[in-house]
């Protein structure tokens, strides 16, 4: 028979073993922490583009010494975007200090392809596309996720079957002209005033126009087609 200390010794070590290890130490807690709102944020930003959003943070993207934060204030620093390969920096207000992670951010969406070559001056129609799925947010900026972007479109350029259609292969059609008398039509909470004036700048729809009213108040709205310019809400 063991003695009594040599059992109390084995009966200790076993109850260790079987134990779980401990894992929220202060730097998987913080650690923890910053993937959450690194996360949080590119979901949030990533999401204001139609498509189902993923984000991929490599384990070896937070660092093992990370310091805890109440706190932690996500960011894109200058030149960064919310999906494919970015950065996110991440500041803390107390005790300061920014750290900056890499990640991946894949939209699962629609877009369209070239159904077969398509000639510089072409008229787009539904026989000159196909859609298909996958990350948009590898393709190339500006590639063309609905069909109403190519319907009646001419391109400028000429595109190969299979390829990706874009906004920069279309011509752009001025929605207003420099010059051009236009309506203005200012928004607000509860009301909407109609007033006439003359475009200084030429824009396409939805781009940024300036406008002077027939009053000499020089106003900035966006371009919509029909000689319309949309101006507050």
């Amino acid at each position: 028979m063991l003695a009594k200390p040599v059992r109390t010794i084995l009966l200790t070590a076993l109850l260790l073993l079987a134990s779980p290890a401990r894992t929220d130490t202060p730097s998987s807690a913080a650690q923890a922490a910053l993937r959450e709102a690194v996360t949080q944020f590119l979901m949030r930003e990533a999401s204001r583009n139609s498509g189902a959003v993923t984000v991929e943070i490599a384990d070896a993207a937070i660092p093992r010494n990370a310091k805890p934060c109440d706190a932690p204030q996500a960011f894109l620093p200058s030149g960064q975007r919310a999906w494919g390969h970015t950065t996110v920096g991440v500041r803390c207000p107390q005790p300061a200090w920014t750290l900056f992670i890499p990640a991946r951010v894949r939209v699962e969406d629609d877009y369209l392809v070239a159904a077969h070559p398509l000639a510089a001056g072409s008229v787009l129609g539904a026989q000159d596309w196909e859609v298909r799925r996958g990350d948009v947010a590898a393709l190339p900026p500006g590639t063309l996720t609905r069909p109403d972007q190519a319907v009646g479109r001419t391109l400028r350029q000429a595109v190969p079957g299979g390829t990706a259609l874009r906004s920069n292969q279309l011509l752009v059609v001025q929605a207003v002209e420099r010059g051009q008398r236009v309506q203005v039509i200012s928004h607000g909470p509860g009301f909407q005033v109609g007033n006439e004036g003359i475009a200084l700048t030429a824009a396409a729809d939805g781009q940024p126009v300036q406008v002077r009213l027939d009053s000499g108040r020089v106003l900035q709205g966006i371009a919509r087609s029909g000689g319309r310019v949309d101006v507050g809400q």
